[in-house]
């Protein structure tokens, strides 16, 4: 049964057909994409400095006025909440045809793994050509590092996505038992970590605070917040930012992006809150949705998200670092002609990003369906969720080297290759059912 999405919430649990996608939440998918984008350019400051070579540095991160505005910038639990979203439209429409949890997985894997390997084989051949030229070691593993920090969404997404069939279930017996039991877990480890002082515990915490926000999607999914009046949600909004400042007097960081890895249970009541506002804003984007000007720009990003996410900062490195050779003056990151340059560099960079996403954003496309009969074991689909998930967690523990890139693109190439149907099975199909790329 098909919940309903935010405007025909009065029609959730009718039992009917599934309801048309809510083509907003594609909308907020690439307008948080864009502030993702934009946020990581000005963050890449570089310069050659003839007495201590390439300097770099996070220029955005240096500002005074960043932090408060982090608070609804750093939208990394709007990115998760939508994902529950539309995610679990994409498993009951596969339920409905006669698809499992394992079909919903294997669609998942392959659309996260495959545009992640040439990005990892990108990172074997680039870091190899830079010893060759003569950087410094310490150079490239920090250039390395710094473009590849992204990628922990990767292992992340991939987790709460594996996880969404069960979630789902979770949600249908007892919604406000397993939300409150995702918020309980994180408080737990958090005070694991306080206590004993060991913030390796915090990682474990990517676990609860991401599947929490996935799980705020199920709540706008069947309508909850639909039935709800404006000004009860704007009281929860109001609520969850009066929680978030009582968390920072208490001693949490007032950016949310040092909340972020690992994240804290700041990042919970920010979910809560930024889901908030956007079921406040709902009506006034779907008015933008009619725009053919913004759907047409949504339907040419929509499709390759995950390629662009996944290359903006090689390509913005790759763009500055060229611009670095040139003749061109080289303003020092923080000044105002660096910043001046900012749209000019922007522009250059989401040209050429825009149209590697061209051919690789091909890799994104729903996998074809298996042929009737055939199947994946669970087994294999495990292991691959397993090497879907491994690279991105070595990059976060020891940031991009040579061995971690070569090691990332065998797993992830291992993770896709284990997809393929081994053998025959019994399993009946619903009558129209083709595999999960027909709901996606």
């Amino acid at each position: 049964m098909r919940r309903s999405a935010v405007p025909q919430a009065n029609n959730a649990g009718s039992g009917g057909a599934p309801h048309e996608r809510d083509t907003v939440l594609d909308l907020v998918r690439v307008a948080c994409l864009a502030l993702v984008v934009i946020g990581h350019l000005l963050m890449v400051g570089a310069i050659i400095i003839p007495s201590q070579g390439l300097v770099i540095r996070p220029t955005l991160l240096e500002q005074p006025w960043l932090a408060p505005i982090t608070w609804f910038a750093q939208i990394m639990p709007l990115f998760f909440m939508v994902g529950g979203v539309v995610g679990l439209g994409s498993w009951e429409r596969l339920e409905i045809r006669g698809g499992n949890a394992s079909d919903f997985i294997r669609s998942r894997i392959l659309r996260l793994a495959r545009p992640a390997i040439p990005l990892f084989a990108f990172f074997t051949v680039a870091i190899v050509v830079l010893h060759v030229v003569g950087i410094a070691p310490e150079s490239i593993w920090a250039m390395a590092r710094g473009v590849a920090s992204p990628l922990w969404f990767l292992a992340a997404y991939t987790f709460t996505q594996a996880f969404l069939p069960g979630m789902a279930t979770c949600h249908r017996l007892a919604p406000r038992t397993t939300l409150a039991a995702l918020a309980g877990g994180a408080t737990t480890l958090e005070l694991a970590r306080l206590g004993t002082g060991v913030d390796a515990l915090g990682l474990l915490n990517m676990t609860f605070v991401w599947l929490f926000a996935q799980q705020l999607g199920f709540w706008v999914a069947d309508g909850w917040f639909a039935r709800r009046s404006r000004w009860s949600i704007f009281g929860i909004a109001a609520g969850s930012f009066a929680a978030l400042l009582l968390l920072v007097m208490a001693g949490y960081p007032e950016s949310m992006l040092d909340n972020l890895n690992p994240p804290t249970p700041a990042i919970i009541v920010l979910a809560v809150g930024q889901c908030s506002l956007l079921m406040l804003a709902h009506p006034l984007l779907s008015r933008l949705m009619r725009l053919r000007s913004t759907r047409a720009i949504v339907g040419a990003v929509g499709g390759r998200l995950m390629t662009i996410y996944l290359w903006h900062l090689p390509v913005f490195a790759l763009v500055v670092g060229l611009l670095l050779l040139t003749p061109l003056p080289a303003a020092a990151p923080g000044s105002a002609l660096w910043w001046w340059s900012r749209p000019a560099i922007l522009a250059l960079s989401g040209t050429v990003l825009y149209a590697l996403s061209i051919p690789l954003g091909r890799l994104e496309q729903a996998p074809p369906a298996l042929p009737r009969g055939m199947h994946v074991s669970d087994s294999a689909i495990g292991i691959s969720v397993s090497l879907l998930v491994l690279p991105p967690f070595w990059v976060t523990v020891f940031g991009m080297t040579f061995w971690v890139a070569l090691a990332g693109t065998a797993a992830l190439s291992i993770a896709v290759i284990a997809q393929r149907p081994l053998g025959y099975t019994e399993r009946s199909l619903a009558p129209g059912f083709n595999g999960p790329e027909s709901a996606s």
